[in-house]
């Protein structure tokens, strides 16, 4: 999961980050939350765009990313991954608040059975809950 926080440089340009808040791996494969801190949304203009406009982005194979998406190409061919499915992460007003990532090693791998995208949409509404209690604390 990862969530999204902000301000300005001092410049006036958004400072928006990305933050991956919590990760759960197979065993034997590398996490790499350490380097998914504060990572700047500026440095993935394309994927923020177009997980912002579609609200999910689904890709089974890294190597469609290459051209049109190089900085996200990159940073998850880095982190070995092949396939992922992100979807968005909104508070009650429907205003997004971060992202679930659901990444494969291997290519071809996001497509899901109904039951299967059943239960990651339940996933979603959980997380989004549970952020929602969170903030009123």
């Amino acid at each position: 999961m990862t969530s999204i926080m902000g301000g300005h440089y001092a410049n006036g340009r958004s400072a928006l980050k990305t933050s991956c808040s919590y990760e759960v791996v197979r065993s034997g494969i590398k996490g790499h939350q350490k380097e998914l801190q504060a990572v700047p949304l500026s440095c993935i203009p394309q994927f923020v765009k177009s997980l912002l406009d579609k609200k999910e982005l689904k890709v089974n194979d890294l190597e469609e990313l290459k051209d049109i998406m190089p900085a996200t190409y990159q940073l998850k061919k880095e982190q070995n991954v092949r396939s992922f499915y992100d979807v968005i992460l909104e508070n009650k007003n429907k205003e997004p608040i971060g992202f679930l990532a659901i990444q494969y090693c291997k290519t071809n791998c996001v497509n899901y059975t109904e039951e299967e995208k059943k239960e990651i949409q339940k996933l979603k509404f959980f997380i989004e809950e549970n952020l929602e209690k969170m903030v009123k604390k």
